[in-house]
């Protein structure tokens, strides 16, 4: 008998949670929903209760990495790094000469030896489930990319994305050479191609691949894990050489971290390729994965390094008055409860140690003959390098309405009869990839100055 009261009382208690707690949880977790999003109100409770959902809920994507595993991977990386630093810095003392791998754009030739080595050392890793069996060593890696406030919006942008980058090439090393970097993509080379900009070769199978809908053509087609899509051209831009300039006119980095400055605020041309890419790139919780992501933030930390180099004292010109990117605020890479051993602050990513880490080649000009680039072409007129056409594909036309029909089926939003839209499919698809109710966090489009300064960005 008594076993059946207490059978009873909690079936009663099971009973009240269904009925109260959707209330109360939707009442204070709710808000933490994207904004942004407005075609995906998605609330996990209106799916009901479940144990994933209210899981997923409350941690991000990227908590899931809380484990001994990844935390000592991680660790290893950056114990790799400041070993290399180190060493860098004994051998300048004793004046040695130590090797420095050399970043070049992803164009620059010889290829076999820069984008193709890069490719398969993605692939390499891709393919690599050394650290947990359920999850590839370069998820593990993108998913450190939460796209909170602490490494983007301030002064951190800089030195945690120069970390990350230096992060992730230590574990592209581990797996295929010491000598593997990551090639930068001087957008402004396709951004030069004015409205043919859709076609630039860079989307060729002879290096990022498909431009609209699922990747699966190139050398990071069908990848296992997290899926890659784009829909190139939707929105944002490319970055500009004028723009870049301007960016390299100023004297201090405070001056490029203020986004009410929009002509030198960096971030924000930074911002503007993501959302040009779309897909898996537009959102912060999603970019790393492609391996786009990566060339394009080694082209931030390239013009962020000819800045450093402009200006005095650039270690210690860290710009305070950040509340979220506190000079000796410690790096946080991805909500790890355990953070590198030893920690970094955000001004310590600022200093020449890391800096020297890696050497970058200048980027392709017409006095350098376009990098040896038979992808590049001198325009003498404007006295540019400027990206060649990929060979016509029916299936790369400009139609971009069908394009990036990515293959799911038409839905009805919940607010509207109307079917969704081709854009719309796209971001439901890159939504699907990743667990339910995660922010996707889109990358803000800053209207930038149109009238920033005419000057090369390589005479400035």
């Amino acid at each position: 008998m008594h076993l059946d009261e207490t059978l009873s009382s909690l079936l009663l208690l099971i009973v009240l949670l269904v009925a109260v707690l959707p209330n109360i949880m939707t009442e204070n977790l709710t808000p933490q929903i994207n904004s942004t999003n407005h075609m995906y109100k998605t609330d996990c409770f209106k799916r009901g209760i479940n144990k994933i959902c209210f899981k997923n809920f409350l941690l991000p994507a990227t908590e899931t990495l809380n484990d001994s595993s990844s935390k000592n991977f991680l660790n290893a990386l950056w114990r790799k790094i400041n070993s290399e630093a180190d060493t860098l810095v004994k051998s300048r003392q004793r004046r040695q000469a130590m090797f420095v791998p050399v970043r070049r754009e992803v164009r620059a030739e010889p290829y076999e030896n820069n984008f193709l080595r890069y490719a398969l050392a993605v692939r390499r890793l891709k393919n690599h489930f050394g650290v947990r069996p359920d999850i590839n060593t370069y998820d593990i890696i993108a998913s450190i990319h939460t796209g909170s406030d602490r490494e983007h919006r301030g002064p951190a942008f800089f030195s945690w994305h120069r970390i990350y980058l230096l992060l992730y090439e230590a574990a592209l090393q581990t797996v295929f050479g010491r000598d593997v970097t990551v090639p930068y993509w001087d957008s402004s080379l396709d951004q030069a191609m004015e409205n043919r900009q859709n076609r630039t070769f860079i989307f060729s199978n002879k290096y990022f691949g498909t431009p609209f809908g699922y990747v699966t053509d190139g050398l990071f087609a069908n990848l296992p894990g997290k899926r890659i899509i784009r829909c190139i051209g939707a929105e944002g831009g490319l970055t500009s050489k004028n723009a870049i300039a301007a960016v390299l006119s100023r004297t201090s980095h405070s001056q490029i971290v203020q986004d009410d400055e929009r002509r030198y605020f960096f971030e924000g041309y930074h911002n503007i390729v993501h959302r040009w890419i779309d897909g898996t790139m537009a959102g912060r919780t999603t970019a790393a994965f492609d391996p786009m992501f990566w060339s394009h933030h080694c082209f931030v930390d390239y013009v962020w390094e000819l800045f450093r180099r402009r200006i005095r004292n650039a270690p210690a010109d860290y710009p305070l008055g950040f509340t979220l990117h506190p000079s000796e605020g410690l790096m946080n890479f991805s909500n790890y409860r355990y953070r590198p051993n030893p920690p970094i602050t955000n001004r310590e990513g600022y200093s020449n140690i890391y800096a020297r880490l890696r050497r970058y080649a200048p980027a392709p000009s017409c006095q350098n003959h376009c990098s040896n680039s038979p992808d590049l072409y001198c325009d003498s007129k404007r006295d540019i390098c400027i990206s060649t056409e990929r060979v016509h594909d029916e299936r790369y036309a400009e139609d971009r309405t069908s394009l990036c029909d990515v293959g799911a089926n038409p839905s009805v939003s919940e607010d509207s009869t109307a079917p969704m839209t081709p854009l719309q499919r796209i971001e439901q698809a890159v939504l699907q990839d990743i667990p339910a109710c995660t922010p996707l966090k889109l990358f803000e489009i800053n209207q930038i100055d149109p009238y920033a300064r005419g000057t090369s960005i390589y005479d400035v």
